[in-house]
């Protein structure tokens, strides 16, 4: 009786593999990427379809590599600027600066 149970069951789990290995293969269609993103406030009340969600995304995805281009363009002005405001300085100046930041810098520690 076991080995009947067996058998049985040996044959189902090897019947479920050929069967599993004969199914045909689904070929699934290319999509698009979909964008990832976070719509502006209340704007998910707005029922919007998934078209506009993914322009909404899109949109901010381009929008926000230009704000990249120019913050870095702003950080690198603003390094220029320290830069030549210290050519302006004298030497003692310049050492009399140096000295005041450091000075608070161990107040502002505490």
């Amino acid at each position: 009786m076991v080995a009947r149970k067996f058998l049985a069951v040996v044959a189902l789990v090897g019947f479920a593999s050929f069967a599993s290995a004969q199914a045909p293969k689904t070929v699934d269609k290319p999509t698009e990427k979909k964008e990832k993103g976070q719509l502006p406030t209340y704007w998910k009340q707005l029922g919007l379809t998934d078209e506009q969600v993914q322009k909404v995304y899109k949109l901010q995805g381009k929008i926000n590599e230009e704000i990249d281009v120019h913050e870095a363009k702003i950080k690198e002005l603003k390094e220029k600027m320290t830069k030549e405001r210290m050519t302006i300085l004298t030497k003692e100046q310049k050492d009399r600066l140096e000295a005041i930041i450091k000075e608070k810098a161990g107040t502002d520690k505490k």
